[in-house]
């Protein structure tokens, strides 16, 4: 037993075979939960991929809750692990009798998941020509002195906007959020700017009102999980964060952060859509649907 198995050889060959067979593999780890027998003794359900396909059912028993942490950390959601497993040909599920975390350096992700191509440099180039472009002072000040902070412009760059459904890998909510501005920059084209509404206030609030996803969510191995801050929300997560920023200059208008602060917790648009408040202004109200259009385009079951 020396050739690693793909994850469809080890599917086409559980469907094939007659016998239970143990197999050697390479796969990531997407999703674990633990459970505990009627006898109290620890054990960990997970799923598998690699880039032929998903392995669920399978099973890591633990003799004793002292080596629970152990495999934890070895078979923790993004890592690369070896396994020597044991299909059961009954209950088509694995057993897992061995494994070991493989190193990053001795394999390449795209193995393992399907990952979009981001032209990341030209959706930076974009966010900054908007940000350039932004005429009220107090603005773009206020998104200038965001992104100069170093660690939470690597963070936006980077994050994912959302663990699924929509634009759930990394540089995802870069993507979202210049897709936002693309399709309103069509409106703003079309109409020449001859509208009533704050265009300014708009573009702040479409590169803002999402910003509180870079404490939400992080990517580890091409998967989006959740941080220990998901428990709060990205619309307060964001709130905190811009508010800050505002206090931080002096004059601030008090009506124009109240209305950037608004769109921030009103993106989602209705309160059973998660969002604490709901649009009270045109401005608001535009975001909200812009949010809407670009995260329907790119959803993901």
């Amino acid at each position: 037993m020396s050739k690693f198995l793909k994850a469809n050889e080890i599917i086409n060959k559980g469907s094939e075979s007659r016998y239970n067979f143990q197999f050697l593999s390479k796969m990531q780890i997407f999703s674990r939960t633990t459970g505990t027998t009627r006898h109290g003794k620890p054990y960990l359900v997970i799923s598998m991929r690699d880039i032929t396909g998903n392995i669920s059912n399978i099973k890591k028993w633990i003799d004793n809750n002292d080596d629970l942490e152990k495999y934890q950390e070895i078979l923790k959601i993004g890592n690369v692990v070896e396994i020597t497993g044991e299909f059961n040909k009954e209950y088509k599920s694995v057993t897992i009798i061995n494994t070991k975390v493989i190193d990053p350096e001795d394999y390449e992700l795209k193995e393992f998941v399907d990952l979009p191509f981001i032209d990341e440099d030209l959706l930076i180039k974009q966010l900054f020509d908007t940000i350039s472009k932004i005429q009220n002072k107090y603005l773009k000040n206020l998104i200038e002195n965001i992104f100069n902070d170093e660690e939470i412009k690597n963070k936006f760059f980077e994050c994912p906007s959302a663990i699924k459904h929509h634009h759930s890998y990394r540089c995802g909510n870069l993507e979202h959020t210049i897709g936002m501005i693309n399709v309103f920059r069509n409106f703003e084209d079309f109409y020449n700017r001859n509208t009533e509404l704050n265009v300014d206030l708009i573009y702040a609030g479409i590169i803002l009102h999402d910003i509180g996803k870079i404490y939400e969510y992080e990517i580890y191995n091409g998967i989006p999980m959740k941080t220990s801050n998901s428990l709060i929300g990205h619309h307060s997560l964001g709130f905190q964060l811009v508010s800050r920023f505002i206090n931080e200059i002096s004059d601030f208008p008090n009506d124009l952060k109240n209305r950037i602060l608004h769109i921030i917790l009103s993106h989602h648009g209705r309160k059973e859509w998660g969002s604490p408040v709901e649009p009270q202004f045109s401005e608001a109200e535009i975001v909200h649907y812009l949010d809407m259009i670009d995260s329907r385009f790119k959803s993901q079951s």
